[in-house]
């Protein structure tokens, strides 16, 4: 179950720079141990720009990743996926496949893109500070 929010602080985080939305999804995630992607039924969403970027974008709660895959991608469905299994599944599968990681994607479809190893490392060090 994704933590609580208030109108208010969801528009305010949309607001943020790329970087700082960045900075509030790994602090969520590792807090709450969660994160959501988006799919339909043919699978998850991974695009590609024009210039062969694959990417695959993350959400720290299913409402943004909802609302905002409705603007650009209408049919998907947010998903949400354990931090233990986004760590030990999903990044080194994007290492080897050569997929970025779109970080917390806003309306304008802007968002930060980390290579997957510094995904992990950002959120094991963001773990760190729990232990």
């Amino acid at each position: 179950m994704p933590y609580r929010m208030n109108p208010r602080q969801y528009e305010s985080l949309l607001a943020l720079s790329s970087a700082d939305r960045s900075s509030h999804f790994v602090g969520k995630v590792a807090d709450w141990q969660q994160l959501w992607g988006v799919k339909n039924d043919e699978g998850w969403l991974v695009p590609i720009t024009p210039d062969d970027l694959e990417y695959f974008p993350v959400w720290p709660h299913p409402e943004y990743a909802q609302t905002i895959v409705d603007e650009h991608f209408p049919g998907h469905h947010a998903v949400e996926i354990s931090l233990d299994e986004f760590l030990s599944h999903w990044l080194p599968t994007f290492e080897g496949d050569g997929v970025k990681v779109a970080v917390f994607p806003n309306r304008e479809w802007v968002f930060r893109v980390m290579e997957p190893k510094d995904m992990e490392q950002c959120l094991r060090d963001e773990l760190a500070l729990y232990e």
